[in-house]
């Protein structure tokens, strides 16, 4: 880590000092102000390193050699929680950072300057020097003191003030109407505050998926949840309806010291809910004093009504939604009851899109049947509100998995990201689409960004397994699908990446034990193919031809997609029929056509068939 002939900074200086910390590298002690700091071995010897070259990268690969010489598997997730002990140990934030920087996808960079707080070497001088010496010494030492007091006096002016509010969080709203039934309301009304909040591109806004851990988990303090958000404020508060009222109470905390900043009580007809939301984001904007584009003021000034009958279905499909796999079906029911009861509700049309979308990725309905479908709720919920972002998120996935327009969907993504930079699931997307046209740095750029504002649950986790999975960086797409599993247990699609990854290592045994556990998990054809293929990679023939036959029967009564025959028909090395079966899928536009770039295909890379199918629906060529 050293430079060539050059001594370390510990074999230069014992006790090195930067900003009001200071370190003593030969005792493996840290100080602040005088008083210890409590720092385990490890996060001292990350520290170490960082300061011995401050302003320059540490690579995560020098870090493991130091730390963890001898493991390869579990070196990432030890590697972020001792850098997450070291900063909260320092006082440092990841997202403003003072000392330690993290450089994305390399490693970390200290930003502080650095320099000896005693020299060992250099011996006191003795007689009538001495006495200069002394009086320069004591000279500097005063200098030093007052230097320190002044920092210390910013420092206390910078804590008592606060650093600027940059993001939120929206805690699960209180459900105060007695009647668990209603739950759905609280977590709908919390979504939708979310969502206006998300519109404001210099707030970055916690997602749904993350808060939502928090809403039997109150016991711990709100600066504590803020830490683990990577909040700088906190909005919590109740909702209640009656007949025909909304009523609401939302307080706004800051964070780091659990300061009451703002409160507000709103009434409002049922029918312009849409509008209280609007008016809540506009306080919060006003109290936390950012400064709102023309476009942004604009859209959180719009009056907007909906009946109550139709907000309450949207909200209905939101939350089964919020599901997964077991709860499309029932999004799809309410969400198009919803467009039924108030034909001008945009965002009920835009709701429907995506639950229709799943329904095409998840094999739940024919992909024509389900993109023509969400196009058609896509473009009517764009007829009433050309700003509703999530229908250009989910018409820019119709023209990626249905038309094959991949820069056509890019240019959705990218329209939808202009109108909420904070919507997780177009962030989401938009890494799929970049990683399905090979661009797999800026996907898992664009995932990184996911992760930020979904830093707490299993999702953004796991679409960087499957990112990784894509990019062939098995050892890594593990560790992400196990730190999905860590926040979910029951993240089935986590233990798909990991089976995946694990084939893709030619570990057979790890791979089929994790789609057995998924499969138990959720019976769908999906992951019955995903088993039949790993037996045929792994030479059990006889149990994936088994496969066959099962998926064959079940698709008498059930859609199958064409793409789980072919996958099947990959593992066991059977390329005619393989091809046979991706020109159905061909034929009838499958949403999952693109996994053809996946592993499951690679051994068929140079026959000139894989070639022209995948020129035909517009993926890069090998």
């Amino acid at each position: 880590m050293d430079g060539a002939g050059e001594p370390s900074l510990g074999a230069q200086k014992s006790v090195v000092r930067f900003g009001v910390f200071e370190v003593d590298l030969a005792a493996g002690e840290v100080h602040k102000g005088g008083l210890k700091i409590k720092l385990q071995e490890q996060p001292f010897q990350v520290l170490t390193a960082l300061i011995e070259r401050p302003q320059e990268i540490v690579t995560r690969e020098e870090l493991q050699k130091r730390l963890w010489p001898d493991t390869v598997v579990d070196f990432d997730r030890g590697l972020n929680k001792t850098i997450n002990r070291l900063r909260e140990a320092l006082g440092d934030d990841a997202d403003h950072p003072q000392l330690i920087e993290t450089v994305p996808l390399r490693g970390y960079r200290f930003l502080a300057p650095v320099e000896s707080a005693r020299e060992e070497t250099q011996p006191p001088p003795s007689g009538r020097g001495a006495s200069l010496w002394r009086r320069a010494s004591f000279a500097t030492a005063a200098g030093l003191v007052v230097v320190v007091a002044l920092l210390a006096l910013l420092y206390d002016r910078v804590k008592t003030s606060g650093h600027p509010i940059e993001s939120i969080a929206v805690l699960p709203l209180e459900n105060l109407s007695g009647d668990p039934s209603q739950e759905f309301f609280s977590d709908g009304m919390t979504d939708e505050l979310i969502g206006e909040l998300a519109r404001i591109a210099s707030l970055r806004v916690i997602s749904r998926t993350s808060v939502m851990r928090y809403k039997r988990a109150r016991r711990k303090s709100l600066p504590e949840i803020a830490r683990e958000l990577k909040a700088d404020a906190i909005i919590e508060g109740t909702v209640a309806q009656t007949d025909r009222k909304i009523r609401i109470n939302v307080q706004l905390v800051r964070a780091w010291d659990d300061r009451h900043l703002w409160s507000a009580r709103y009434e409002r007809d049922v029918a312009d809910v849409l509008t209280l939301q609007s008016a809540v984001a506009r306080a919060v904007a006003r109290e936390i004093r950012i400064n709102l584009t023309p476009q942004e003021q604009r859209v959180l000034e719009r009056t907007r009504t909906v009946k109550r009958e139709a907000y309450e279905a949207s909200l209905k499909g939101s939350y089964f939604l919020h599901k997964g796999i077991p709860g499309v079906s029932k999004s799809i029911e309410w969400f198009t009851e919803a467009r039924k009861m108030d034909p001008e509700y945009a965002d009920a049309y835009a709701g429907l899109a995506e639950a229709l979308i799943y329904a095409a990725i998840f094999g739940l309905r024919p992909s024509a049947d389900a993109f023509s479908e969400a196009r058609a709720a896509a473009l009517k919920a764009l007829e009433i509100d050309e700003s509703n972002a999530p229908a250009h998120n989910a018409l820019a996935d119709v023209k990626k998995g249905y038309d094959w327009d991949l820069q056509g969907a890019e240019a959705e993504y990218q329209r939808a990201l202009q109108l909420n930079p904070n919507h997780l699931l177009t962030r989401l997307w938009y890494a799929e689409c970049l990683s399905r046209m090979g661009r797999h740095d800026e996907a898992l750029q664009e995932s990184a960004r996911a992760v930020s504002l979904d830093p707490v649950s299993s999702i953004s986790h796991t679409n960087r397994a499957m990112l990784l999975s894509r990019a062939r960086r098995y050892d890594e797409a593990i560790l992400e699908s196990q730190q999905a599993l860590d926040f979910e247990p029951e993240r089935v699609n986590a233990y798909w990446w990991m089976g995946l990854s694990y084939a893709g290592k030619s570990e057979f045994s790890k791979s089929i034990a994790c789609l057995t556990k998924a499969k138990e998990m959720s019976d769908r054809p999906l992951f019955v193919a995903l088993l039949g293929y790993v037996y045929g990679r792994a030479g059990e023939g006889q149990k994936s031809r088994r496969v066959l036959e099962e998926l064959k029967v079940r698709s008498a009564q059930e859609y199958v997609s064409p793409i789980d025959f072919a996958i099947v028909h990959a593992g066991l090395g059977d390329a005619n029929s393989m091809f046979h079966w991706l020109d159905v899928a061909y034929q009838a536009h499958s949403a999952r056509i693109h996994e053809l770039s996946w592993l499951y295909f690679d051994s068929f890379r140079l026959d000139p068939r894989y070639i022209d199918l995948k020129r035909r629906i517009g993926l890069p060529l090998p």
